[in-house]
């Protein structure tokens, strides 16, 4: 399976044209893409990058990193800022953004799509639960990867699978063990902390 790769609207964007132009490219064989099992296009990176090169347009920073893009979505600052300064002490590994609602998250997902969301479930508006439901009915997002937390509300194991939700924390929990399972889900090798992980507290 490939690392990285690319969806054709996520192509479309960086090459500032429509999605068709992006599929025809496909089709004539300009730009090489696989199909997954349920018929989508995906380009991976070393591919996209071969193609933008020979095209001289110019390459975004994040398509030439190898880091992996965490979208932290919660609702207290406090809880987000701890779950980022986790994920940044691994710097090599991870570029994090941040979402503070539920609707901001897929808005932000919608304009580029991460690596991995760590997921609260417990936010007003739109919860948690909702989120996954509209990623997992979006061709581009069902296979995204979602680590769940919360503090007020255990997810059954029916829940968990019924949503796509690849793991599940309690808060509170060890920030470590959260970094641990952020690598394990993306395929990655982090170095071992060399301060003692302080656990992530729900406000």
């Amino acid at each position: 399976m490939p690392g990285r790769t690319y969806t054709t609207t996520e192509i479309s964007r960086i090459c500032d044209v429509y999605p068709a132009s992006v599929i025809s490219w496909i089709d004539s064989g300009k730009l090489r893409a696989y199909v997954t099992p349920g018929g989508h296009r995906r380009v991976t990176r070393e591919d996209l990058i071969e193609f933008l090169k020979k095209c001289r347009i110019p390459i975004p920073p994040e398509v030439m990193s190898d880091k992996k893009t965490v979208l932290i979505v919660e609702d207290e600052p406090d809880v987000a800022r701890m779950i980022e300064r986790a994920l940044v002490r691994q710097q090599d590994h991870f570029a994090v953004q941040k979402a503070a609602s539920g609707v901001e998250a897929l808005v932000q997902i919608g304009q580029r799509c991460p690596d991995l969301v760590i997921l609260d479930i417990v936010m007003p508006g739109m919860d948690g639960l909702k989120v996954c439901e509209k990623l997992r009915s979006m061709p581009e997002t069902s296979s995204l990867k979602i680590i769940a937390i919360s503090g007020k509300r255990t997810l059954t194991d029916k829940e968990i699978q019924s949503h796509g939700i690849s793991a599940f924390l309690k808060k509170p929990f060890c920030l470590e063990d959260l970094v641990k399972t952020a690598a394990k889900l993306l395929r990655i090798q982090i170095e071992p902390s060399s301060k003692k992980a302080k656990s992530a507290q729900a406000v």
